[in-house]
Parts: C-alpha cells; structure tokens; sequence
C-alpha cells in the first residue's frame, strides 16, 4: 500500500480529529473447523492460508489499515507471523497495532506492548527497509489475527499561520493505494475499500483539493484492473471503491515468465488528465516530443562537434556509427555514480543537466541523457533520428490502458536510413550499435512522429549466439581432462560486461566459474583461467577454462558417456510441468552451438554416438545433431536455434511437447569400446 499526498489551498479550519475508523473491525472468534484444520483443499500442500484479508484507506477520516486471519499449516507458514507496515518515523504518528495467536486448542496468546516497542526495520527481499511487528507464540496449527491502522498526517502546506499548519496538513494528507489482490499464499476472502476524498472534498463547499499533472487539471480518477473474469471494483454514488473477492489462488512466481508486475492479480488507481487512450497517446506524446526536442536541441557546440566526430566518414551508416562510439566513450553514471550537488558545485558545473549540450560538456550523464545527446548529434551530422521512449521489459509490460507515461523507462534512438530503421540504445554502455538491451527489445513505449504507441523489434538469433566448444582426453576408466572456451555476443556478453562495469574483477570470475558449473555434466569441475573481450563493444567475449574430473563408467570391454558433454539449454520446467497458467518469456531469440571433441583412450573406437538429426518447429525453433568420427577422435556438435521470445499459455503444450522432444534426444550416450586384441589396463 503506498501513500501519496495531496496538495490544496489554504483554508480556515477549527480542528482535525483522526478517529482511525479502522480500528473498529473486531477480532472474530474461530470456528471449530478453523482450529482444527491442517491442510486446506483448496489449496493443497500451502504453507498458511488466508482465511479473511481486508485493506482500507479512508482519506475523509484520514487512516490507512489493513486486518488479517491466517491459519499455519507447515513449519514454513509460520513466517507469516511477521507482518509489514508502510511506516516510517518521523513522517506520521505510529501505527495502532493490535494481534493475537490461537492455538488449535483454542488458547489466545495476546500481542503486547505500543507500536514504538513492537515495530523493528529490516530489509525486505526487495532490498528495501521496512518497519515489522511479530505475532507471539506461533505454532504449527495456529491462527494469526493482526490488524494496524496507520494515520495519514503529513505534506506541509503554504500560506498559513504556524499554529494551522498541522492541522490542514492532516487535512490535506491523502493515500492513492495499490490493491495487491493476489498474495504468495491462498485467500479465502478478501475485502478492500478506498474513499479517495478528503474532508475538503466533502465537507462544507467541497472541492478543495485539486490534482495537477505537469500543470494541468486532473479530472479523471482512473484504475488499470488486472482480476479474474466476472469481478471488477465497484463504485458507489458516493464516489468510494470496493472490491470483494474470495477463492485466490496464490501468486507463484514462475521462472522464464513476464514481470510478477504483469502477471499478478491487483489494482492501480491514479488521477489523469484524459479517460480516452487515444486522445492521451497523442497528445502526451505530443508533449514528449517537444520536452525531448528542447533537451536535444543541437547548438553551436554540439553542431561543431558532430562535424569533428564524423570526419571522413562518407555514408550516413559511418556516421552514425561514428557518433555512437563517441557518446559510448562518455561517463555514463547509470554505470558509475552521479555526482552530488557539493561536487557539482565544487567542479563549477551547473546545478542540473538541463541541455544535451550540457551532457556533452561534462562528458558524463545518465543512460537516457547520453541517449539524448546522441539524438542532438545525429541531427546535427544531418541524421534522420526520432526519441523513442520505452518501458523497460523486466520491470513492467506496457499498457497501452494506463494512460501515464510513468510506465515508460528508457530513451533509445531509431535511425532512419536509405529506407530502413535502425534501433540504437545509445544509455546501454557497451551495447553494440545497432542492437538493444534484451529489455528493451519488444518493449512498447511511444516514439516521436508517431500518434499511436509502438513496438520495438525482436533480437536477430545472429546477434545472439553462444558457442562452447571442448577439447577433451578421455582415460580408459571414462576420467575426462581437457579445455572449455566459451564465445559470445549479443545480450549474454553485455550481461557479463556490464557486470564487470559495477562489480570487481573477482566478482566476475567468481560468477563465471558458477555459470561453468551449471554447464559441465555431473562429475566434472572446472575453473576459468582466462577472460577477454570484456571492455569492448563489438566481437566476441571469449572464456577459457580447464577442466577435469569423472564422466564415464566401465562396464567391461566398454566406456559408456553422455552422449552432449554441455547441459543442452533445454529448460527442464517445460519437460516437468505438464500445466502453466503464465504466459512464457524467454527474454531474447538466440543459437547455442555446443561442439565437443573426444580423444579417444588408446585401443578404443566408437561403438555407437548420437544420431545426426533434425528436429524441427516450424517457425518457432530447429535442433541440428552432427557427429564426425575421426583417427581416436569424434566430433559432437548440438546446435540449437530458438527463433521465438514470447509465447502464450495456450501455446505451451506445443512448446512442452517440442522440447521433451529435444529431452529424449539428449539422453543419447556415446559408446566406447575395446579393440579386439588391445592391450589390458
């Protein structure tokens, strides 16, 4: 729940009184049932359940709130004993906290003590701090029942006497909530309310409180509704929201899925200018283009820099590519660390980057400042360039419904050249030209000239190739030793030199050998001993590493091998899960080549080796087995090109079905066996 204040004019009040009217939902006494369940049906295996879940926030009586029974099932249900409050000193009054613990026996253990006692900060698993209380005794069996009430109070304002300034501060405080519907646990029941507005609204005269977006009335109060069919937030003629729901399932984060964010049960309300998409995606972008167009405005400087930078060049692709090595060169502090306001001041720069001239100038700026001055020198050296602003793929899923451009992250560049666009992400340091960060790939955003939003294309699987090649000795007892190197491009190798941007040396080496590991078959270790390609833009990252260990067993005159040294990249959750309710993302198309060659053990010769196939989906992916036995030696190349992103639950069966397929393929063995006449251990 996170709050939001409100800002109005002036007023003569008498007084304010925060009568917290969340605090009257009474406790409920437990029924039989309740105290004597140890699993739930409806949600079997679940750690805790909960029965009831209500949320609140009262803007006419100024609270925030929240009331909860769960009932502990497992040893790991009792985590939810902790329980998170939006609260921070110092910028309202504490909480009123009340809970309690039932025992299956029917035993009430009470929560004793104030909010200032019971309240602790941690970081959450967001890496956030937030304030925590603990229910009391907890034990498998147990039902939990907490409620807190929180007072809005806060958001100075002007133009009053010091003796009212708290007073209409209170009045003017205000919480814009964000029902989270679905929970990492099942719900029984749940119930939310939201009254939006304040006493100014309501009280005598009304209409006091006005909310401005970049200067401009906004109107129109507005929900992006993410629920289950059939149910939807009801409003009543007094202007307040409710939603009641029951049987949630719980939210299980799924891996090589959309962000949480997309996929999660849950309700968005804010304020907003317009309630047609149409007439906001035009004239918001609109106001964009022209905020952009003033940022990026090529001066006297930036001209004669352009002109410097592309000297020589004949063509505008030389340019551009020009241009783009020279903005990449520059301190981008998304990579690095901004500068305060003391040390601006201390360097004699400006108090704020106000101009794309002043990015150049200090030859240092944010990933979307760089990315702007890219846009000024483009257009300077004679460019056809448009902005491009985008949401950010791993964060969130652009909507076009939620009329607000704070969906939208990331500024990247498009060039338009002898009939062809080409897609630049300029504030992505060492991403090459041409290519875009993964998250910006198939993202949605809006882009200059354009009246309705846009998409950004997919990758080209040729920008993303992954390519292990071994070269192994094996030993007659099936040990293997030998050498791994490992080449990349594309979105895997800016993986890895943007990390070595943000972290030491040793981090990387350290999260390179446990990459190694999760691609080295059962029984063999290995260590990286060599790095290169790290700091550049273009070509390859290339890894060696050596490595050692069991991979074979003997079964007499023969060695029996898996038939694909490296794990192949089949995902093993689409073999093992038969359903899946989220769509699957699998972030970028890419080709994975493995090549592993065998030296054979004296007196060995190959009896059987995987089978030369193709497998194919059509217009979705190709598998390419190849073997080249040779004198002692034999070749096994795995290449596996996957051309799809994103695909749909409903298409899942044909993606499992594919790729057990590819799971029996490489449960393939090669068979060593024993000349006849070869000489004993």
């Amino acid at each position: 729940m996170r709050i939001h204040l409100c800002a109005g004019a002036a007023l003569t009040l008498a007084a304010l009184s925060l009568p917290l009217a969340g605090a009257a939902q009474k406790f409920q006494q437990p029924t039989k049932e309740e105290l004597q369940m140890t699993s739930d049906p409806k949600a079997p295996g679940a750690p805790a359940v909960f029965l009831y879940r209500q949320e609140e926030a009262d803007n006419h009586s100024h609270y925030v709130g929240e009331y909860a029974r769960i009932k502990v099932l497992t040893e790991k249900g009792k985590e939810y004993a902790t329980v998170e409050v939006p609260y921070i000193a110092g910028y309202s009054d504490p909480p009123i906290i009340e809970g309690r613990t039932i025992h299956s026996d029917g035993t009430v253990i009470p929560l004793v003590g104030k909010a200032s006692d019971l309240l602790v900060v941690k970081t959450n698993k967001f890496n956030v701090k937030v304030s925590v209380f603990n229910l009391p005794s907890v034990e498998v069996g147990s039902i939990l029942e907490y409620k807190w009430s929180l007072p809005l109070t806060g958001g100075k304002v002007t133009g009053t006497l010091d003796e009212d300034a708290d007073v209409i501060s209170g009045m003017l405080a205000g919480s814009i909530p964000e029902w989270d519907v679905q929970q990492p646990i099942y719900i029984h029941k749940e119930h939310f309310y939201w009254n939006p507005y304040s006493d100014l609204e309501t009280g005598p005269g009304g209409g006091g409180v006005t909310h401005l977006i970049n200067g401009e009335t906004a109107s129109y109060l507005l929900t992006v509704q993410r629920l289950p069919a059939g149910t939807t937030v009801t409003r009543s003629p007094k202007g307040d929201f409710t939603l009641d729901i029951q049987d949630v399932p719980a939210f299980v984060h799924e891996a090589d899925a959309p962000p949480d964010e997309a996929m999660r049960y849950s309700v968005h309300f804010y304020w907003s200018i317009y309630n047609s998409p149409d007439v906001f995606w035009q004239n918001e972008t609109e106001r964009w283009s022209k905020q952009l167009n003033e940022f990026a405005a090529p001066s006297g400087d930036i001209r004669a820099a352009a002109s410097q930078i592309t000297a020589g060049a004949t063509t505008p692709d030389a340019k551009a590519r020009k241009l783009y090595d020279a903005v990449q060169s520059l301190d981008n502090t998304d990579f690095t660390r901004a500068k305060t306001e003391e040390e601006r001041r201390q360097l004699h720069l400006k108090k704020e980057v106000k101009k794309a001239q002043d990015v150049w100038s200090e030859k240092s700026g944010s990933g979307n400042e760089i990315a702007a001055l890219y846009l000024a020198l483009a257009r300077a050296a004679g460019l056809n360039a448009d902005g491009l602003q985008v949401a950010d793929r791993n964060r969130r899923i652009f909507d076009r419904s939620f009329l607000s451009l704070q969906q939208l992250d990331s500024l990247l560049v498009v060039l338009h050249i002898d009939g062809k666009d080409i897609y630049l992400d300029p504030g992505q340091k060492l991403c090459p030209f041409g290519q875009l960060l993964w998250t910006h790939t198939m993202a949605g955003g809006i882009q200059e000239n354009s009246k309705t939003p846009v998409y950004t294309p997919p990758n080209a699987t040729k920008d993303a190739i992954t390519a292990h090649a071994a070269d192994l000795t094996v030993d007659t007892q099936g040990g293997i030793t030998g050498t791994v190197k490992i080449l990349m491009n594309g979105p895997a190798a800016l993986h890895w030199r943007q990390l070595n941007l943000t972290s030491d040396p040793d981090e990387v080496r350290k999260q390179l050998n446990e990459s190694l590991r999760n691609l080295l078959p059962q029984g063999i270790t290995g260590e990286v001993d060599k790095i290169q390609g790290l700091e550049t833009t273009e070509g390859f990252l290339s890894v060696s590493a050596k490595v050692s260990g069991q991979m074979g067993s003997s079964t007499g005159k023969r060695l029996l091998l898996p038939g694909f040294f490296f794990s192949t990249g089949a995902h093993h959750q689409f073999v093992s899960e038969e359903k899946r309710e989220i769509a699957v993302d699998l972030h970028y198309a890419e080709q994975v080549i493995d090549d592993a060659v065998y030296h054979l053990p004296a007196g060995f010769t190959v009896e059987s080796a995987p089978t030369p196939a193709q497998l194919p989906w059509p217009e979705h992916a190709t598998l390419v087995v190849k073997t080249a036995p040779g004198a002692g030696t034999i070749d096994i190349r795995h290449t596996f090109q996957r051309a799809f992103v994103l695909l749909e639950a409903k298409e899942y069966p044909a993606l499992r079905d594919y790729y057990q397929k590819i799971a029996a393929s490489d449960q393939q063995q090669l068979v060593l066996v024993k000349s006849p006449g070869a000489a004993a251990n």
